[in-house]
């Protein structure tokens, strides 16, 4: 990716921070970045504006604007503290499968404690430097492959693509398993399984989707999570691995 030219000024990143002064509580990027992802994961990012931001904080939401001067500068420090918050060895082992395992792992285990981040980051451009810096660590795992740029990056897109299709399928299926709000948790899934039980039979007996009605009958009910990730994951590792010039 060429860039051109000197960074816009306007840059969150390249913008000095303004701590507040005495003998208010110190008030920062980290510290708003920090009320915000609270905010987002106890309660949804909707929860997340500059006026809530601000009471949690004990401060005016004007003294907010001294430090990020939108809502999309919020969420870029959210993103941005997320992600630097991976677990990363110092440097890659030199296995790039061992390596890449790992931090597809360490992605999966933020992108859970942070249900709304796999969404957001979706569409989202961030360049703060957790960012940056997991980039740097997942491009340095398959440096010593000898490949161009471009099919380093579509190594680390893949990884991270199935990571984020995995895990936003994970939050989904444990939100639509919850019960509507008011309604007392029903501690036993296996009672969803029994309300639709009478449907099932009636497309099963039906003779037209055999395949279906094999998989009801042999496939596990309550597959584990982390099992099907490590297969999954070892899977799309094994096709990256075509990529690998040293493969026999």
């Amino acid at each position: 990716m060429a860039t051109s030219g000197n960074p816009r000024p306007d840059s969150l990143w390249l913008r000095p921070q303004h701590p507040r002064r005495l003998p208010q509580v110190a008030l920062s990027r980290e510290e708003i970045a920090r009320t915000a992802l609270t905010l987002a994961d106890s309660e949804g990012t909707d929860a997340v504006t500059m006026r809530r931001i601000a009471r949690e904080l004990g401060c005016g939401t004007m003294s907010l604007y001294r430090h990020v001067r939108t809502k999309d500068e919020v969420f870029d420090l959210m993103v941005d503290t997320a992600i630097a918050r991976e677990e990363r060895p110092e440097a890659p082992s030199g296995d790039w499968r061992a390596d890449l395992r790992q931090l597809a792992v360490a992605k999966r285990a933020v992108l859970l404690r942070h249900p709304w981040l796999a969404r957001v980051i979706a569409g989202r451009p961030v360049l703060g430097p957790g960012v940056l810096a997991s980039t740097e660590y997942s491009l340095s795992v398959v440096a010593g492959l000898g490949l161009p740029m471009d099919e380093m990056v579509r190594i680390i897109n893949t990884l991270n693509a199935f990571v984020n299709g995995f895990v936003q399928t994970e939050i989904e299926e444990s939100a639509w398993r919850r019960p509507p709000a008011g309604q007392i948790p029903d501690p036993d899934p296996a009672h969803w399984h029994a309300r639709v039980l009478p449907y099932l039979r009636h497309v099963m007996d039906s003779g037209e989707y055999p395949h279906f009605t094999r998989m009801v009958n042999e496939a596990e009910s309550y597959p584990d999570r982390d099992a099907d990730f490590a297969w999954q994951l070892a899977r799309v590792l094994d096709g990256l691995s075509a990529v690998d010039p040293r493969r026999p």
